[in-house]
């Protein structure tokens, strides 16, 4: 199921002994934005000049 917590606890209400599992594709989701803002992040405080010659 996706993560959004009315879904569980619609779930847990209606179901209160189901397993609830979380899909694949929204835990690698989650991953890859949380990588996306670290990078924004990271860039964001990078000086102009290491932005444009990253490897100098």
């Amino acid at each position: 199921m996706d993560m959004w917590k009315p879904y569980k606890d619609a779930v847990n209400t209606i179901l209160p002994h189901a397993k609830v599992v979380i899909d694949k594709f929204h835990v690698v989701r989650m991953a890859n934005q949380a990588l996306d803002n670290v990078r924004k992040s990271l860039k964001a405080q990078m000086s102009q000049k290491r932005k444009t010659y990253p490897y100098a």
